[in-house]
């Protein structure tokens, strides 16, 4: 690199992750240590999940001739240093040609959804490998770090983290200590971030960054121990899948739940331990997936248990860049309705109530929870417990007898085609959204699978052009798949 040039860094997030203060960590080392330099906050959407980019330009010698000329973007081919909170973001810049064999790609590898991603029906997430592997054919060198892993704790902002991931990559011409003093100059949270700085120096030093243990781009929960000789009895390909559905379950529910999940795939014909088929393989995962979220329906329990879910004010702490002694309200918004209701009830009333006309148009009693207070923490926390009363409720009932209509439609394709057997196990995707929303898409369900074992034998080809018709209509346009 030529004295002339300045050293050019890219620096994507997400709103609320804090690349604006570790963009400013950057600049305020490169004063400590006497470098000039220049940050500039590329115009984006500085709110939660909103796209956020900063340029920082080094110039890596301490006494220049004259004054540097900074710019206030990068152009193309012009990146030495590439560090996104998010791995879409650096995968933006790829396809904008800023990434190139000089540059070096510092990302976070968990994925953080987009609204995009998030409104198509079923599964339209971008997996966190289908951007990384591009960016390691086209850059010099790629560390994706584990931000979880490497800081050891959930919900944190990782920037800090990406502080010692940047500075352990050499391309800028700091020392450590310069890092620590530009942490406590901005006087943000400094002791954890000077740990987590720490963290991900010691991370990117120690042979490259700790990446997650992963399954087709995805990071899988381990099943509790409890449940470990009932994972046994699947083939291994599929255990990953299984044992984060028995993990899921039982915190959803109890390890009862969770062996209920596992029996139910294990009466699946076609399981064999030993081995399977590649497509014998995609439709029993697909399966396993699809059952594991459907039996963790979020009714008013779940929703009041994930709210007072310990650690969680203080992720939002973290989050909002707050001190331990920092004080703030966290208001939840919720607006339960007539189904909320007769969920909790037992099913002779619970169905009494449905059976009540509606007057139409959203209903329901909108409510605004201080949940960072101890009255409406406390109200949901006795919500959370009533956990022991679920599978006595109408909404159990109901969603227990529809799961049974459509593991006996799958059951019933893997016998035919596992081709078709996947796709059927996809037509889940209908039991989506809540209220008035989920009923119906219930009662579609059950509509659609009605004679299902008859027109498999009957015309299967027929049967799987329906399938992809639904599919289709479900992820592209759910209204009318819903109303239909």
């Amino acid at each position: 690199m030529s004295t002339l040039e300045p050293i050019c860094v890219q620096i994507a997030a997400l709103g609320g992750q804090g690349g604006g203060v570790l963009a400013e960590w950057l600049a305020d080392a490169a004063d400590i240590a006497g470098y000039p330099a220049q940050v500039t906050s590329i115009p984006g959407v500085a709110q939660r999940t909103g796209a956020t980019t900063y340029y920082v330009e080094v110039f890596p010698d301490k006494e220049p001739d004259g004054k540097p000329v900074f710019c206030l973007f990068p152009d193309e081919d012009g990146l030495d240093l590439m560090a996104a909170l998010e791995p879409m973001e650096a995968a933006r810049a790829l396809n904008l040609g800023l990434i190139s064999e000089r540059t070096t790609v510092i990302t976070a590898d968990k994925r953080i959804y987009s609204t995009a991603e998030k409104s198509v029906a079923g599964d339209g997430a971008v997996r966190s490998d289908a951007l990384i592997e591009p960016l390691r054919r086209a850059a010099r060198d790629v560390v994706a770090l584990n931000m979880e892993a490497v800081v050891g704790r959930t919900g944190g902002q990782g920037n800090a983290a990406l502080l010692g991931a940047i500075q352990a990559s050499g391309v800028l011409p700091f020392t450590d200590d310069d890092c620590r003093q530009a942490i406590r100059a901005k006087g943000v949270a400094v002791p954890t971030n000077l740990a987590d700085f720490e963290a991900g120096l010691m991370a990117s030093r120690g042979g490259g960054a700790r990446e997650a243990e992963a399954l087709d781009g995805l990071a899988y929960d381990e099943a509790p121990e409890a449940l470990e000789a009932d994972l046994q009895q699947f083939p291994k390909a599929l255990r990953p899948i299984v044992g984060h559905g028995f993990a899921r379950l039982a915190d959803y529910q109890d390890s009862a739940y969770a062996r209920l999940y596992g029996k139910r795939l294990a009466a699946l014909p076609g399981l064999d331990p030993d081995g399977m088929d590649g497509d014998q393989v995609e439709a029993f995962g697909e399966a396993a997936k699809r059952l594991a979220a459907w039996m963790s329906y979020e009714d008013v329990i779940r929703v009041a248990q994930l709210k007072t879910r310990p650690g969680r004010l203080a992720t939002v702490r973290g989050n909002l860049g707050l001190n331990e002694d920092d004080r703030f309200r966290l208001i939840d918004f919720l607006k339960p309705g007539r189904e909320e209701v007769a969920s909790l009830l037992p099913p002779g009333l619970g169905g009494l109530l449905m059976k009540i006309p509606s007057k139409g148009g959203p209903g329901g009693i909108k409510l605004r929870l201080a949940t960072s207070q101890p009255f409406a923490y406390g109200m949901l926390r006795l919500l959370a417990r009533l956990r022991p009363w679920r599978p006595k409720t109408y909404r159990y009932a109901r969603e227990q007898a529809a799961i049974e209509v459509w593991l006996a439609a799958v059951s019933a394709a893997l016998e035919t085609d596992p081709g078709i057997a996947k796709r059927t196990a996809e037509l889940a995707v209908l039991a989506r959204g809540y209220g008035g929303v989920r009923e119906r898409g219930l009662d579609r369900l059950e509509n659609t699978l009605e004679g299902w074992e008859h027109r498999l034998k009957e015309d299967a080809e027929g049967l799987s052009r329906e399938i992809d018709r639904l599919l289709d209509q479900a992820r592209n346009d759910p209204d009318a798949g819903i109303a239909a």
